[in-house]
C-alpha cells in the first residue's frame, strides 16, 4: 500500500511493558474479542490497522498508538471504557471491511485468514480469489454439479460363514451294533426320513421282541375282555371277572404302547410298526430333514457305541453370518438391521440378509460384540468356515448428493469443496459426508445444493491458495 509509516507513525504497534505480570490483548490472543479479526501482520484488530485498510481511519479521532485502538475506545489505558467497548451482539457493523488485496469481506477471506476454516458450521464458506479470471482454466480445473440419487450410510464389518445352527444336525445310533449297509454319502443331498444306513443291533431284537409280545398280550386281554363283558350282559359273569378283564386289557395295552413308542424313538416308522412280524434286528438310521451330508464316519462292518454320531447333515438354503461388531458400532447394530455379504473368491456376489441376533457382551480381548445373520445361499456359493466382508445398512438416504471423491478436500482435518461463485472466485465450503461408495464417490449428506458448481479435478490448486498465507503470503503491503 502506498501509506508508510513516517505518513502514519500510528501504524506500528509501540513496545510496551506490563507491571506484575499483567498482559494486554496485543500480548495475549485469548483477552482479544471473540469474533473480531486480528492483523497477525500488523499486530492489531483488522478493522483498526490502517496498512491494509487506510480508508477507514478516521483523522478527527485521537488514536493511542501503544494499543492499536481509538483513544476514546482503549480499554487498556482506560479499563472503564470496557463495558461500552465494541459494537453489541444484536447490532450490525456500519461497514463491511474489505480485503483490498482479495477484494472480499475480510471476515470471508479464506487467503488471509485460513484459521477460520476450523470454526465453520456446516454448510458455511470462506472465499478464496484466484490471481485472474484465467487463473481456473490454466490451472486445468475440472467442474461439475454433484449427481443426485439414492444412498445409504453403512459400516464396514468382518464376518464369517457358518452353517444354519437350527438346520444342522447329527445322525446317531441309539444303540449300539454293528454297520450293516451305508446307503448315503459325504455331499449328497438327502430327503427327510431317507434311510441313511442299517445298523445291525441285538438291542433292536430285543426291542421288537417285546413289541410283538406285547401286542400278542393286548390282543389276548382284548378278546379276554369281550368274553366277560358278553357273560356279564347275559348275567352269566360276575361284575368283578368283567371290571378284572378290562384292567388287564389296559395295563396290557399300555405296556404295547411303550414297546412302540420305544422302535418310534429308534427311528422305525408308524407304517414299518404295522407290518413288523419278525424280530429281525436291522436299526435304520434315518434323516431328520432334507439337507446335505456334511460329515460321515460310517464304515462298513464297524463296531459302534449307542449315541455315536455318523452322519451330519446340514440345510444348505441358508447359512449364518457371525459377525464381529467394534464396540464403539454396537449400539447401531440391532435385530432386523440389513446387511450385505461378499466373500473373497466370489467378485461380483453380493448376498442379503438380516441380522437375527446381538449379543449382549463385549469380548474383553477383542472389544467386539458378536451379532449373527441368517443370508440365502440359493446357488451354494458360501460355504462352511469362509471368510466374509459384511455391509451393515445403518442408513438410506433417498436423492443424495455424490461426488467424486478428488472433490473433497481436507483442511484442519475437517472435509471442504470448492464452489465457483465467479470465474476467479470460489468457497471453500465445509460439508458433512457419508459414505465412500465403491464407484470411488461419496456421499454429501449437507453443505451443498444440486445446482452448485464444485471443483472435482484440481481441487489442490485451490487448496494451496487457499493456505498460501500459511507458506509466508497472503496480505502484503502494497
Amino acid at each position: 500500500m502506498s501509506i508508510s509509516e513516517e505518513q502514519n507513525p500510528a501504524m506500528t504497534p509501540a513496545a510496551h511493558t506490563h507491571e506484575g505480570g499483567e498482559t494486554c490483548f496485543i500480548c495475549d490472543p485469548s483477552r482479544r474479542e471473540q469474533g473480531r479479526l486480528w492483523c497477525a501482520e500488523h499486530g492489531r484488530y483488522e478493522d483498526r490497522c490502517w496498512l491494509c485498510h487506510p480508508d477507514l481511519r478516521d483523522p478527527d479521532r485521537p488514536y493511542c498508538q501503544e494499543h492499536g485502538l481509538y483513544e476514546d475506545e482503549c480499554i487498556v489505558c482506560d479499563p472503564s471504557r470496557a463495558e461500552a467497548a465494541g459494537p453489541q451482539p444484536d447490532e450490525a457493523p456500519e461497514n463491511v471491511i474489505m480485503c483490498n488485496e482479495h477484494q472480499v469481506p475480510e471476515e470471508q477471506c479464506g487467503i488471509c485468514h485460513p484459521q477460520l476454516a476450523a470454526t465453520l458450521p456446516v454448510g458455511e464458506a470462506l472465499l478464496v480469489r484466484l490471481a485472474s479470471d484465467r487463473s481456473a482454466d490454466f490451472a486445468g480445473l475440472t467442474i461439475a454439479g454433484p449427481v443426485r440419487a439414492d444412498s445409504s450410510t453403512s459400516i464396514a464389518l468382518l464376518g464369517e460363514i457358518q452353517f444354519d445352527g437350527n438346520r444342522l444336525a447329527e445322525v446317531s445310533a441309539l444303540m449300539g451294533g454293528v454297520i450293516q449297509r451305508v446307503d448315503a454319502d459325504l455331499g449328497q443331498v438327502v430327503e427327510a426320513r431317507q434311510v441313511l444306513a442299517l445298523v445291525h443291533s441285538p438291542g433292536v431284537a430285543t426291542a421288537k421282541a417285546d413289541y410283538l409280545s406285547a401286542r400278542a398280550e393286548l390282543q389276548l386281554r382284548q378278546a379276554a375282555a369281550e368274553r366277560q363283558r358278553q357273560l356279564s350282559e347275559e348275567n352269566i359273569g360276575s361284575r368283578r371277572n368283567m371290571e378284572e378283564a378290562e384292567a388287564a386289557k389296559s395295563r396290557a395295552r399300555a405296556a404295547m404302547r411303550l414297546a412302540r413308542q420305544r422302535l418310534l424313538n429308534l427311528g422305525f416308522t408308524a407304517r414299518q410298526l404295522t407290518s413288523i412280524a419278525d424280530a429281525r434286528s436291522e436299526l435304520p438310521l434315518r434323516a431328520p430333514f432334507r439337507g446335505t451330508i456334511v460329515r460321515r464316519t460310517a464304515v462298513l462292518g464297524e463296531a459302534v457305541e449307542g449315541g455315536a454320531s455318523l452322519f451330519e447333515i446340514a440345510d444348505l438354503d441358508n447359512m449364518w453370518v457371525n459377525i464381529s461388531v467394534p464396540e464403539e458400532h454396537a449400539m447401531r447394530i440391532h435385530v432386523d438391521t440389513p446387511i450385505q455379504v461378499a466373500v473373497q473368491g466370489q467378485e461380483g456376489v453380493v448376498i442379503g440378509g438380516r441380522v437375527t441376533w446381538v449379543g449382549p457382551l463385549v469380548d474383553e480381548r477383542t472389544r467386539t460384540v458378536r451379532a449373527r445373520a441368517v443370508v440365502p445361499n440359493p446357488e451354494g456359493a458360501l460355504r462352511h468356515g469362509m471368510f466374509a466382508d459384511v455391509t451393515a445398512i445403518i442408513d438410506r438416504h433417498s436423492g443424495a448428493l455424490r461426488l467424486p471423491a478428488s472433490a473433497i478436500s481436507r483442511i484442519e482435518n475437517l472435509p471442504f469443496v470448492f464452489v465457483r461463485r465467479e470465474p476467479d472466485l470460489f468457497e471453500a465450503r465445509r460439508v458433512d459426508l457419508g459414505d465412500r461408495l465403491p464407484t470411488g464417490e461419496v456421499v454429501v449428506l449437507r453443505g451443498i445444493e444440486g445446482r452448485d458448481e464444485v471443483v472435482i479435478g484440481g481441487a489442490f490448486v485451490i487448496k494451496s491458495a487457499f493456505l498460501a498465507s500459511r507458506l509466508g503470503a497472503g496480505c502484503v503491503d502494497d
